[in-house]
């Protein structure tokens, strides 16, 4: 029955892109002059400046999915130490923030950064996209599970964005915010039947968990069971933009906008998704989703 239940098939899969505009500012660039004056070499070197690096993840605990947004600001105290700084915010509750002072070294190109617990990781600096790039993990206490993974960090002051290592499945992030609703995730449930040819219609329940990340990036996850039987998630992932003044929205999927609206008296997230099921059939329709209370969670080092 498992199998039969993973033949959902979703009618909207394609994702929609942001595009990310921002200045660059240049590390340290130290003029060499050799002995030879017709010749003339440059050194980077990072020292002194700073870097911040956002990695969009999801944790979840006992079945709930809360979306995770791991920000590490990056400082490079001198030509060998420097400091880390995460700020962790999951299911849109704040965490404690965690200073990791680190060891590196750096040949202007490519270089190793030991942040003891949080663990070492090679740094490859791109002059071109003025951009770092290290592998970055912490742990959550009581799980096994760890958050991060490979970050571009952006000089401060520009917005880090997120780039092709985003973890949102592939949608360009756009402009960070923590505006309502970034860092909150809803769900909504449906009961309907599923038509399994000789079988007849079968009880069939749906699951709806919607993801709001603060890059204006999303997912929803569709969760199917019958008789007892549940199949993997389906997630579409999307952009979405939502207008405070009139509590409107849109998510965005194939370039087209699909509306949804917020009430305020309720505490709850109104709109319609329509998919087809195969083998005949349709689910979805207008949804309302409620509101899943963000947990606190305690951030370890290491993986």
């Amino acid at each position: 029955m498992k199998k039969t239940c993973k033949q959902v098939l979703l009618t909207f899969v394609a994702l929609a892109t942001i595009g990310l505009v921002g200045c660059k500012k240049d590390p340290v660039v130290d003029p060499v002059t050799p002995e030879d004056p017709g010749t003339t070499t440059e050194t980077v070197s990072l020292a002194g400046t700073a870097w911040v690096g956002v990695y969009n993840d999801q944790y979840t605990q006992n079945g709930v999915t809360y979306p995770a947004t791991l920000t590490w600001s990056l400082d490079f105290i001198n030509d060998s130490v420097g400091e880390l700084f995460l700020e962790l915010v999951v299911g849109g509750a704040p965490q404690n923030g965690v200073n990791v002072p680190f060891t590196y070294t750096f040949d202007g190109h490519d270089g190793m950064l030991n942040a003891g617990e949080v663990g070492m990781s090679p740094i490859v600096y791109d002059s071109v996209a003025n951009t770092i790039t290290a592998t970055l993990n912490v742990g959550v206490e009581g799980s096994d599970a760890g958050l991060g993974g490979v970050t571009v960090f952006y000089p401060r002051g520009e917005n880090p964005g997120g780039g092709e290592t985003d973890t949102t499945g592939g949608v360009t992030p756009g402009e960070i915010t923590d505006e309502f609703p970034a860092n909150t995730t809803w769900r909504a449930t449906e009961e309907t039947v599923y038509p399994a040819g000789e079988l007849g219609e079968l009880p069939m329940t749906l699951v709806y968990t919607l993801t709001f990340n603060n890059d204006h990036t999303g997912s929803l996850d569709i969760t199917v069971t019958v008789l007892g039987q549940t199949a993997d998630p389906q997630r579409v992932m999307y952009n979405w933009e939502y207008d405070s003044t009139n509590h409107r929205g849109n998510f965005i999927i194939r370039n087209v906008p699909l509306p949804f609206t917020y009430d305020e008296a309720t505490n709850t997230i109104t709109t319609e998704f329509n998919f087809d099921v195969s083998g005949g059939g349709t689910a979805g329709g207008q949804l309302t989703f409620t509101r899943v209370q963000s947990k606190q969670f305690t951030v370890r080092l290491g993986k």
